[in-house]
C-alpha cells in the first residue's frame, strides 16, 4: 500500500507543477505540437478541446504510427498509458489488449470500435486485431474507464479507431518492407477527391516465417472507402473491410525448456483461419436550430477455424458469426444565457447469430451449437459550461442484452438469458488557466456473461445464474500545456468491481468432477496513477513518455482450483489483497525523434515492463514473470523526387537483444506444478521503400 500511498502524494505534487509551473524554454524558439481534438460522443461528431473532457484520453495520429515502426495496431499503442499486452498465442500478428488492469482473462473488459462499429467477437467479446488493417487508420483514440457512451463490457474502457478518407488531391503510395524471420509486407493505396465524392483504397499482404517453429503468418487485406458531401451540412461515407489471413501459433514452453531453445514449439501445428468482411455506412446531417443527426449501419461476417493442438490431442473448431446493426444520434448545440451546452440523445441495435461445430481427438468430444444476440443500447449525454471555466458532463445509458443458446448434441445445455443494466456518468472539469485543466470523473460500467460462461461448458464450468460483472469508477487528474512545445497529464483511477467472473470451486473439498465452476466473486479492484508529457524544441526534436502504475487485487477469500495434476486438483487458497496475474504495476513507455535535417528522422522507442505474476498464480505464491525493458531504433529519409516524394526507413527492434517473456501461466507438466513461458524474438532487422505518386 505504501507505494501507492507513494503514487497519490507524487499526482499531487504534479498537479501543482502542472497547473502552475513556468515554460523553462519560453524564450526559445519552438516548433509547435500538433493540435490534438478528439470525439466526445458515441458517433463522431464536432472535434473537442481534450482540456474540456473529465477523462484522460491518448490521441495516436498515423504519423505517430509511421514514426514508431508499428508492424501491428498493438504495437501502435503499446507505449500508451493504462495498456495492458501481452503475446499467449506465441506469433506476432494476435497480442492481447486490454486496459486499466484489466487483463484479458478470462475475456477482455475493452471494447474496440473502428468508424463507429463495434469490433469484439460477440462469443469471447475478444478483438482480432489483425483483422484491422493498419495502414488505413488515421487516428486511435484511447478512452480509459468505462463510459455511458460506449456502453457494456468496456470495464477498462474504449479504443476508437477512425478510418482514413480522401485528401485534396488525388495520390497513388507503394510501400514495402522486409525484414527479420523473411518479414514482408507489400501495400499500395491511392486517394483524392472527384468533385464532391472523395475516395480511398487500400491492398496489403504481410507475412513471416516466425521467430519460433511454426510460427509463421500470413495476410491479405483490403479497404475501400467513398465519401460524399453534397452540401456544407452533409457528409456520407460507405467502407468495405476485407482480410484473409492463416497464422500458426507455437505454444508456451516450459521454464525449463525455454532456458535451452527459445525457439522450441512443443505442440506444432495450432492456427487460426480468418476470413472477414465488414460493410459500413455512416452519415452526418446538420439540420437547423442547432441539430446535427449522425447515423451508421454494418453488416459483419466472420469465418474461423481455430485448430489447437495439445499433448496428446487435438482440438477443431469451425465458427462462423453474422452481426448487423446501427446506431444514430441526435445532437443539439446551444447558448441559453451564454452558456454553452450540447446534448447529445441516441440509440443502437446489433444483431449477432453465430454457430460452432468443433471435435477433439484422441477422444471425441463433439459439438454443435448456435447462438443469437439482440442487442439494445440508448444513451443521453449532455455538456453544460456553468460558468467560462467549469464545465458540468453527465450521462446515462441503457442497455439490455439477450442471449439464445442452443446446443444441438445435448440440448440440456441450452438456454436463453437476457441482461439489463441503466449506468450513469458524470464529471466536472475546471479550466484553471485557459490551457490547463483539472478534473473529476464518475462513471459505472459493466459486462454481460458470455454464452460460453452460462451455458456451453456444460457440467464442467458453466452456470447459468451468473450475474452481470459491474463496476464504480472514480478518476481525478489534470492536463496543461505550456506554451507551444509541451503538454502534460496526469490522471489517478479506482475501479471497484462486484460479480467478477473467475473459476471457482463449488465445494470444499474440491475433489472429483463438476466440483469447479464460473462464479461471481463478491468484490475486486483495480486503481493507479497514469502521466504523459509531450514537448518539441524548436523543429529537431520532439518526445512522449508515458508511465503507468496499477494495482490489480482481489478483495475476496477464496478457493480456486485452475488445473489438475493428474487426477488430483490443484487448489489455490486466495486472501483478500493478493494481485491478479498478467498484470505489471509499473509501465513506461518513451519515444524520441531527431530531426537532424528537414528530411531525415531518428527515432528511438523504449518499453519497460515489470514483474508480473503467472496466469493461475492467483495466490502469488510462485516466482513472477521477469520485468524487462526492449528499446527500438529507427532511421528515416523523406524527400521531394520528380512527380512525388520518395521514402525509406531501416530499423532495428530489440536493440540490446534481450532474451525476455511476455506472458506466462502455472500449470501441470509431467505429474509435476510448472510454470510455461511465451518467449519474445530477440533482436530484429527491418527496413523498406515508400514511393508516393502526386502530381498527375
Amino acid at each position: 500500500m505504501s507505494s501507492l500511498h507513494a503514487g497519490f502524494r507524487l499526482l499531487a505534487i504534479s498537479i501543482l507543477l502542472l497547473c502552475f509551473s513556468v515554460p523553462v524554454f519560453a524564450e526559445t524558439p519552438t516548433e509547435s505540437l500538433p493540435e490534438t481534438v478528439v470525439t466526445s460522443t458515441r458517433l463522431p461528431g464536432d472535434p473537442v478541446d481534450p482540456l474540456t473532457l473529465p477523462a484522460k484520453v491518448t490521441v495516436i495520429t498515423a504519423e505517430d504510427i509511421q514514426r514508431q515502426g508499428a508492424k501491428t495496431v498493438q504495437e501502435a499503442i503499446q507505449y500508451a498509458t493504462g495498456i495492458v499486452m501481452y503475446d499467449q498465442v506465441g506469433n506476432s500478428f494476435q497480442q492481447t489488449i486490454d486496459l486499466r488492469g484489466f487483463n484479458g482473462q478470462p475475456v477482455p473488459a475493452t471494447s474496440v470500435f473502428v468508424d463507429g462499429v463495434r469490433l469484439n467477437e460477440p462469443d469471447f467479446n475478444t478483438i482480432n486485431f489483425d483483422l484491422i488493417p493498419l495502414e488505413t487508420i488515421e487516428r486511435i483514440e484511447i478512452i480509459p474507464n468505462a463510459s455511458a457512451i460506449y456502453g457494456k463490457n468496456a470495464l477498462g474502457g474504449a479504443i476508437n479507431i477512425i478510418t482514413k478518407r480522401g485528401g485534396v488531391k488525388p495520390q497513388v503510395t507503394a510501400d514495402t518492407l522486409w525484414g527479420s524471420f523473411h518479414r514482408e509486407r507489400y501495400n499500395l493505396n491511392t486517394s483524392g477527391p472527384i468533385g464532391k465524392f472523395d475516395y480511398f483504397s487500400s491492398y496489403a499482404y504481410e507475412s513471416e516465417t516466425g521467430f519460433r517453429d511454426e510460427s509463421a503468418g500470413r495476410i491479405s487485406r483490403y479497404f475501400g472507402k467513398v465519401g460524399f458531401r453534397p452540401t456544407e451540412g452533409t457528409d456520407l461515407s460507405a467502407s468495405y473491410t476485407y482480410v484473409k489471413d492463416h497464422l500458426l501459433q507455437a505454444s508456451s514452453l516450459p521454464l525449463s525448456l525455454a532456458a535451452i531453445d527459445r525457439r522450441l514449439n512443443r505442440n506444432p501445428g495450432s492456427f487460426t483461419d480468418n476470413e472477414s468482411n465488414v460493410v459500413r455506412l455512416n452519415g452526418r446531417q446538420a439540420l437547423p436550430l442547432g441539430f446535427s443527426l449522425t447515423a451508421n449501419a454494418f453488416y459483419r461476417h466472420l469465418g474461423q477455424e481455430a485448430f489447437t493442438v495439445f499433448g496428446g490431442g487435438a482440438f477443431d473448431s469451425l465458427n462462423k458469426t453474422e452481426s448487423r446493426g446501427g446506431t444514430a444520434q441526435l445532437q443539439h448545440e446551444m447558448n441559453p444565457l451564454g452558456h454553452k451546452n450540447v446534448f447529445v440523445l441516441g440509440g443502437e441495435f446489433t444483431r449477432n447469430d453465430f454457430g460452432s461445430r468443433s471435435n477433439a481427438t484422441p477422444f471425441p468430444f463433439p459439438g454443435l451449437t448456435s447462438t443469437s444476440e439482440d442487442i439494445w443500447g440508448a444513451y443521453v449525454q449532455d455538456t453544460f459550461n456553468l460558468t467560462q471555466q467549469l464545465l458540468l458532463t453527465t450521462g446515462v445509458r441503457y442497455d439490455q442484452d439477450e442471449i439464445q443458446f442452443e446446443d444441438n448434441v445435448t440440448p440440456a445445455n441450452s438456454g436463453v438469458k437476457r441482461f439489463s443494466r441503466t449506468t450513469p456518468r458524470a464529471g466536472l472539469t475546471y479550466l484553471v488557466t485557459p490551457r490547463t485543466s483539472v478534473y473529476f470523473s464518475y462513471s459505472q460500467g459493466f459486462r454481460v456473461p458470455t454464452f460460453n460462461e452460462l451455458f456451453a461448458l456444460g457440467p464442467f464450468g458453466s452456470n447459468p445464474f451468473l450475474q452481470p460483472v459491474h463496476s464504480t469508477n472514480y478518476e481525478v487528474g489534470t492536463k496543461a500545456r505550456w506554451g507551444d512545445w509541451g503538454e502534460g497529464s496526469l490522471a489517478v483511477f479506482q475501479s471497484d468491481v462486484r460479480n467478477e467472473i473467475l473459476t471457482v470451486c463449488a465445494d470444499p473439498t474440491c475433489g472429483g468432477f463438476g466440483i469447479t465452476a464460473n462464479q461471481n466473486i463478491d468484490k475486486s479492484r483495480r486503481r493507479g496513477v497514469e502521466a504523459t508529457v509531450k514537448a518539441k524544441y524548436d523543429q529537431q526534436l520532439d518526445g512522449v513518455l508515458n508511465y503507468t502504475y496499477t494495482e490489480a487485487t482481489i478483495e475476496s477469500d477464496l478457493t480456486l482450483s485452475p488445473f489438475f495434476i493428474g487426477f488430483t486438483p490443484f487448489i489455490e487458497h486466495v486472501q483478500k489483497g493478493d494481485s491478479f496475474p498478467l498484470v505489471p504495476k509499473h509501465r513506461l513507455g518513451l519515444t524520441g525523434n531527431y530531426h537532424p535535417k528537414p528530411e531525415w528522422t531518428l527515432s528511438v522507442t523504449g518499453l519497460y515492463v515489470s514483474t508480473q505474476f503467472h496466469l493461475n498464480d492467483e495466490q502469488n505464491v510462485q516466482p513472477r514473470v521477469p520485468g524487462y525493458f526492449v528499446m527500438n531504433g529507427r532511421i528515416a529519409y523523406e524527400h521531394p523526387v520528380p512527380g512525388g516524394r520518395l521514402a525509406a526507413f531501416f530499423m532495428v527492434n530489440n536493440v540490446l537483444d534481450q532474451k525476455y517473456f511476455q506472458w506466462g501461466i502455472i500449470s501441470a507438466n509431467a505429474g509435476a506444478v510448472e510454470r510455461f513461458v511465451m518467449p519474445a524474438p530477440g533482436i530484429a532487422f527491418y527496413g523498406g521503400l515508400s514511393y508516393r505518386f502526386e502530381n498527375f
